[in-house]
């Protein structure tokens, strides 16, 4: 008999177990519970808790993390012919014990696993059928303090014990997160009925051989035997029946050629025998690339556990990719790099830095994910890193990755602290580990697998040694633990030990000429424009803070006029000193703010943040192949804060969002200074294009992605250096080679043209071309009044060579008209003067509006078109008002 599932989606209560703070109205109530799920969410339905992300709410809400509750329901273990019946678990956060009947089946503690425990319980009912299933989650710091108590005190930067339990950190707070520690089932819990055996594990491992796929998959079997009632199963050996098994697996798909292939494979299980390897090979199989290097293209496959009369016992399906990958650390003249190869070629990685999406993580649903996801790839992005402060995502997340070609950068899950190698926590982060590197496998997307973030680093950096003496604080788990497991697991990915690291425990973590790179002393200490002070080798960590869009704090606060000192503000803002940091980076550019003056503080917040995001990113990607990728924090939010991501809490894309989609074009223009980094990275060949192979395009496949650019004019808003000194054009191509003219013109800040020239842009390959500029328009006279605009087919580069406040802004004159479409309407600007940094937040005229574009800078006689959607006819005069629609000189002129 087929292994059938039930998930227990329905019919679920909670009910307080233990614990001090509830309000009234709580205790000894059973509350509908929805499972997946956390208790604050049915605390909130309920009423009975306010929504902890709105306002003050976080203090109110404290209570329930040192709360325990019971989860409650009937269920049904009757074997219904099949031999064995199963309690399965796909995630419980995060200390638990389960009962049925009143009879322990299993304890947990762990929120980062998957359990299955035996349902066959023999208790006071007689015989097989409903049974009450109880799970009892216990407070997460209760489990904290005893593991703290054993383990000793683990220095970090918060007060909050997430070191001491194997659940999401950032539950516990973070510089850009609330507190808010869940309880509950927070992935699906099912009953399983099965007979004679099952799959147990499937790891499916996929290579290119000569143009062939190779498909490995690792098959480990359970058998219907006796099991120790009480025991997680997963973790046993089960005395197997005497029959043999056949285990088909299939390939289905597409190939090279456009024809269909169907390839199988079997393998044979004796008694003896719970685990196999099948191979099946797909003869010009098409090949899985990142995006914006070739097709996704992926195949079919199912795997079947057969008797030997061809009965089917269990059956996985899913779908993969062949690629080979390569991760490139071999020292070279400078250090060494962090070249990401896949099926041959040097990726151009343009990344960002994913953080759980919600603090309740449970309410993140798939096309929640497919949303973020599917922004992130329309901004240029080919690869998110998934932090590790949060959690090993769900099937869905790496379904989307693998759909829309975003490579995956997995932490396991350490972060900015020193964590304990005692028991229980050891034998956990073992079971846990293989437990998901098993079950990230099959996605072609996943290309690294992460020891920790920052750990490593902020040991050295911080002195925690003299602290933790003799006593293990991770380190163990890095180098040894971890990549032994990865191994073991999947010798298909590459493992390394931090992020940062530079490859040797001899060197500092941080060092920029060697592997990863974290870029923090910019935005903590240091203006944006230290950015280009150095060209790390990979900079996987790096960002700027603004707060959310205008309407998502609006909606998240409910202080009666936003201030930037309103109490809602300020605690809507989780950084150190981030407010007076938030100034500090205003300031050098554009001045100081009155903290009364909101909406100007609001509107240089996310110009400062795209100014400062932009000093990075052309910086390092026009340093290429010293520097092979840049990966900024962060994508996306969990509640409405002031943090650097690109997409805040609501969806809502911050201009910083708009930027980013020129920066990670395939095609980047920039004017820079002449520098001596430049002049050093042209020894190591970066001037004139290095060794990034263009054979990913030979089909054409990049050129037709390429070309649906072509209908959008991109602007830049390319920092200022603060002086008059000369400049640079530097063009970085992912494109197999680039023959196009560069126009520079130096203008007034009224926009009259003082000099221009055409220059030409070629190369024979992907890489990066400079093209030095005659002084006529390289060097300004009067860096108070003019600027640099540098224009080249699509793409626009600005440079101001002073800062903002001091240049001699004239007021900008332009006309606006709307034309309606259905969903919105098409705001044209048309310019008669040069109009510099114009912003539209149709956020502020309706709650759905939303816009194409971020800041732009126009020409006399230049026009743009903003398409607006959810706003209607009637928005238009609040469209045309200020601040909705502002401009860089108004901004600074109030």
């Amino acid at each position: 008999m087929t292994l059938d599932r039930e998930e227990l989606r329905d019919g679920w209560t909670v009910t307080l177990a233990g614990g001090t703070g509830a309000p009234d109205g709580v205790a000894g109530r059973a509350i509908p519970a929805s499972v997946p799920g956390q208790v604050h969410t049915d605390l909130e339905r309920e009423g009975l808790l306010p929504d902890p992300t709105f306002h003050l709410n976080e203090q109110a809400a404290g209570w329930v993390g040192r709360a325990d509750w019971a989860y409650r329901r009937t269920v049904d273990v009757d074997p219904r012919g099949h031999e064995r019946v199963d309690l399965v678990c796909d995630g419980l956060d995060t200390v638990a014990e389960l009962s049925l009947d009143g009879v322990v089946v299993g304890t947990t503690r762990n929120m980062h696993r998957r359990y299955r425990f035996d349902a066959r319980v023999q208790s006071g009912a007689s015989g097989p059928g409903s049974k009450d299933l109880e799970i009892l989650f216990e407070s997460p710091y209760r489990e904290a303090g005893r593991v703290a108590a054993k383990a000793g005190s683990m220095p970090g930067p918060y007060d909050e014990p997430f070191p001491y339990v194997r659940k999401m950190a950032a539950n516990f707070g973070w510089d850009w997160g609330l507190t808010a520690v869940t309880s509950g089932p927070w992935r699906p819990v099912a009953i399983e009925r099965w007979s004679t055996a099952r799959l147990r594990e499937v790891r499916p491992l996929v290579d290119v051989e000569a143009g062939e796929g190779v498909l490995d998959t690792h098959i480990t079997v359970e058998r219907s035997g006796p099991s120790r009632f009480g025991e997680n199963t997963a973790d046993l050996d089960q005395d197997g029946e005497d029959d043999d098994l056949v285990l088909v697996v299939t390939v289905s798909g597409t190939t090279e050629d456009g024809g269909a292939t169907r390839q199988r494979s079997r393998a044979q299980l004796t008694p003896k025998d719970d685990e196999t390897v099948v191979t099946v090979r797909v003869p010009d199989a098409r090949r899985w690339w990142p995006r914006g290097y070739g097709d996704q293209a992926q195949y079919d496959v199912v795997v079947e556990l057969q008797t030997v009369d061809g009965e089917v016992l269990d059956r996985d399906t899913f779908r993969t990719g062949f690629r080979s990958t390569r991760i490139d650390t071999q020292a070279d003249r400078v250090g060494r790099p962090f070249g990401i190869h896949v099926n041959g070629t040097l990726i151009d990685v343009r990344g960002v830095n994913w953080i759980p999406d919600d603090v309740i993580v449970s309410r993140v649903d798939r096309s929640r994910l497919e949303s973020r996801l599917r922004a992130a790839a329309s901004l240029g992005t080919n690869l998110v890193r998934v932090w590790g402060g949060g959690v090993y995502e769900s099937r869905d997340f790496y379904e989307v990755c693998d759909e829309l070609g975003l490579l995956v950068w997995q932490d396991f899950p350490f972060a900015c602290s020193a964590y304990p190698e005692v028991e229980p926590i050891r034998s956990e982060v073992i079971a846990e580990a293989r437990d998901n590197v098993a079950r990230l496998a099959r996605h072609p997307s996943l290309v690294v697998w992460n020891g920790n973030n920052e750990n490593i680093w902020l040991h050295d950096a911080d002195g925690w040694g003299s602290s933790l003496g003799d006593r293990g604080w991770g380190l163990d788990y890095y180098l040894d633990l971890l990549p032994t497991i990865v191994d073991a697991v999947d010798p298909s990915r590459f493992y390394t030990v931090a992020s940062p690291w530079s490859g040797d425990e001899s060197l500092p973590a941080n060092d920029v000429d060697h592997e990863t790179h974290h870029s923090w002393d910019p935005w903590n200490r240091l203006p944006d424009t230290a950015y280009r002070e150095s060209v790390p080798r990979f900079v996987s960590e790096f960002g700027w803070q603004a707060p959310p869009a205008w309407r998502t704090l609006r909606e998240g606060v409910a202080d009666d006029v936003l201030r930037v000192d309103s109490p809602g503000v300020l605690h809507h803002q989780k950084a150190a000193d981030g407010m007076a940091k938030l100034a500090r980076g205003i300031e050098p550019r554009f001045g100081t703010v009155d903290p009364a003056s909101f909406d100007r503080w609001h509107y240089l917040t996310q110009l400062q943040q795209a100014r400062a995001v932009a000093t990075g990113v052309e910086h390092w990607r026009t340093h290429w192949p010293r520097n092979t990728g840049v990966v900024m924090w962060q994508l996306n939010d969990l509640w409405p804060v002031s943090s650097w991501s690109a997409i805040d809490s609501a969806g809502r894309l911050k201009p910083l969002a708009h930027e980013l989609r020129r920066l990670y074009d395939d095609v980047l223009l920039t004017i820079r200074p002449v520098s001596d980094v430049a002049a050093d990275v042209t020894a190591a060949g970066a001037r004139t294009g290095g060794p990034d192979r263009p054979d990913h395009a030979a089909d054409g496949s990049e050129t037709a992605e390429l070309g649906t650019l072509a209908d959008t004019l991109s602007f830049g808003v390319s920092p200022g250096a603060f002086g008059a000194s000369p400049v640079e054009i530097a063009v970085r191509s992912s494109r197999s080679g680039q023959d196009s003219v560069v126009r520079v013109r130096r203008v007034t800040t009224a926009g009259a043209i003082l000099a221009e020239v055409s220059l030409p842009v070629r190369s024979e390959r992907a890489g990066v071309v400079v093209v030095a500029l005659p002084e006529s328009v390289g060097v300004v006279d009067d860096p108070t009044n003019e600027l640099i605009v540098a224009d080249m087919d699509w793409h626009r580069a600005v440079w101001t060579p002073g800062p903002d406040h001091s240049m001699r802004w004239a007021p900008a004159q332009y006309r606006t008209t709307f034309t309606p479409f259905d969903g919105g309407l098409d705001l044209i600007v048309e310019a008669d003067s040069l109009v510099r940094d114009l912003l539209v937040q149709p956020d502020r005229v309706s709650p759905t509006g939303a816009v194409d574009r971020g800041f732009m800078t126009l020409l006399p006689g230049e026009r743009v078109v903003f398409r607006i959607t959810g706003v209607a006819e009637t928005d238009v005069p609040a469209l045309r008002s200020e601040p909705v629609l502002w401009s860089l000189d108004r901004v600074l002129a109030r």
